[in-house]
């Protein structure tokens, strides 16, 4: 979902930074299939909640039943093998609607979750699968489990499930830098016929999924950390679910207390493109740089709830500052440094979102929110002594000046940093 604020890949920077290279997404994800059809009594996205059930969905795919865990229900992704039945006919089938690869089969388990249990004993004599090696590895890594810190969001789930992210690295992808990113990387598709792999967009930018096949989905809610990664119906993004988290009292309204209408979806198809880094100044390539250093130091810290004492709210601020100071590259004609400015704008809300969460999520802190970041200002440390650094030669200062800068820096609390660097801490 949007954020008010205002998820992505590490651009694959060569040290000469020479070339820029987004890491391949897998063949069969991106595979030309053809458009899966339901019999025309079917709707597209056909779902309906099992008999009693009280821990699972299920949902008819390519003439299999797929049985989806609530929240909390379990991480395999299951279907029922009955008695006589194949394995490898189902599997089959699901390869076909997921388009996966040849050789990926259903797994045989033994129950443990609640909803495999559950379906164990609605189906006696019968033998529970696992479904997840038929899916796309992220997803299958992610299904039913929180992020674990506030920041990635519904665009970093679609981006992550296509393979354009690693998934041990998430954080925060904003609207532009999504619109960014699909401009390069995608293609506009009829969003009447998705095909797997495709990543649907609702309602001019609202939301964003990931298409699996058979008229399910991979996303993620919103940037909170409470909302974990889910497979629904394609027509339902905004529906809400079972177990599913809400707000408290003091945590404001709730936006997903009832479904949302979709009343625009438009679909993108990644075409493998791979760009060369592009004309670029020296200065420019230097910003480059800066942009990944503090693209690694995030993703190492934010996961651990470490961003506030690692990187400090001096750097959600600075960060401010140089989206402001750098706007002429989302002009640039080189599209990937076009990328990595709007990279600088999701890195600014992950800052946002973790120090938020990670010092301010209470009433007691937010009745003392002044005091608790100025002691999470600025941390004295190689990742602050690095960025500034850079930053001075950028600005044609000498990087000598990095502890005088620091010093004007530490008096000036809660504004922004970028004017003490431009002028060497005088």
């Amino acid at each position: 979902m949007k954020k008010i604020f205002f998820l992505l890949l590490t651009f694959v920077l060569r040290t000469d930074i020479a070339a820029f290279e987004l890491q391949r997404i897998n063949a069969p994800q991106i595979a030309e299939a053809a458009a899966e059809t339901l019999p025309p009594s079917a709707p597209l996205y056909a779902e309906k909640l099992a008999p009693k059930a009280v821990s699972y969905a299920a949902y008819s795919v390519n003439g299999v039943e797929v049985i989806i865990p609530h929240i909390d229900g379990g991480r395999n992704v299951l279907a029922v093998l009955r008695p006589g039945a194949g394995l490898e006919p189902l599997s089959a089938q699901l390869r076909s609607a997921f388009n996966a690869a040849a050789g990926a089969r259903a797994a045989a388990i033994q129950p443990q979750s609640k909803a495999e249990l559950e379906l164990a004993a609605k189906n006696p004599g019968a033998t529970i699968v696992s479904l997840n090696q038929l899916l796309p590895a992220a997803v299958a890594a992610l299904f039913n489990r929180e992020a674990g810190f506030a920041g990635p969001n519904c665009f970093n789930a679609a981006f992550v499930a296509a393979g354009m992210m690693s998934a041990d690295k998430l954080r925060h992808v904003g609207n532009p830098e999504t619109d960014q990113r699909l401009a390069m990387y995608f293609k506009k598709v009829p969003a009447g016929k998705p095909q797997p792999g495709d990543i649907l967009v609702f309602n001019d930018g609202d939301h964003g999924v990931f298409y699996l096949g058979g008229g399910l989905i991979f996303q993620k809610k919103s940037y909170l950390k409470q909302h974990i990664y889910r497979i629904v119906a394609a027509g339902s993004p905004y529906k809400p679910e079972p177990n599913e988290w809400h707000p408290g009292p003091f945590d404001g309204p709730d936006p997903f207390s009832r479904d949302t209408a979709i009343t625009e979806t438009a679909a993108w198809r990644a075409t493998g493109a791979q760009y060369q880094f592009g004309p670029a100044t020296a200065a420019e390539q230097a910003k480059a740089e800066v942009v990944i250093f503090i693209a690694e130091n995030m993703e190492e810290q934010a996961h651990q709830w470490h961003l506030s004492r690692e990187l400090g709210y001096f750097t959600e601020v600075l960060l401010e500052g140089l989206v402001s100071d750098w706007s002429a590259m989302a002009n640039s004609r080189n599209p990937v440094l076009k990328a990595y400015y709007h990279q600088l704008g999701s890195l600014r809300d992950q800052a946002n979102q973790s120090i938020e969460s990670e010092i301010l999520s209470s009433q007691n802190a937010q009745a003392h929110a002044s005091e608790l970041l100025k002691e999470a200002w600025l941390p004295r440390n190689a990742y602050s002594r690095g960025l500034i650094g850079q930053l001075l030669k950028i600005y044609g200062r000498n990087p000598d000046e990095t502890e005088k800068v620091m010093d004007a820096i530490d008096k000036d609390f809660d504004k922004n940093p970028l004017p003490h660097v431009k002028n060497g801490g005088q």
